[in-house]
């Protein structure tokens, strides 16, 4: 296990993780963080999973957790005083279909299947 430091959403956090473990599972398991995270691909194609990574746009599925000691990262949590990112966030209204991330998971598990794949196994 290492011991990682970093800031998620403005708060400073040191959390130990195993030197393989993604910053996707990371968010989740160690924070608690699970509003935002989607995991659609696994491979970093689809972006379900992106957070801001010291401002730029990362795609945490593919990312460790390690390789981000003293990083900034900010989450869809982060971003709710945000007016943009609140809207879109909302709940859907009846009329509408589903967000983008839903989307981009739908189309990646039809393409997966298509190519024979077999869902991932959960650790």
């Amino acid at each position: 296990m290492s011991m990682i430091a970093l800031t998620v959403n403005a708060r400073a956090v040191q959390v130990s993780a195993e030197p393989r473990t993604s910053l996707a599972d990371f968010v989740r398991d160690k924070l608690d963080l699970t509003r935002g995270r989607i995991l659609g691909c696994e491979h970093g194609v689809c972006g379900a999973c992106t957070v801001l990574l010291d401002g730029l746009p990362a795609r945490s599925c593919i990312t460790y957790a390690v390789a981000c000691e003293g990083a900034d990262v900010t989450t869809i949590e982060g971003l709710d005083e945000d007016e943009v990112t609140s809207e879109l966030s909302a709940p859907p209204s009846p009329a509408s279909t589903r967000c983008s991330a839903a989307i981009a998971h739908r189309e990646c598990w039809s393409r997966r299947r298509d190519l024979g794949a077999a869902p991932a196994k959960r650790r």
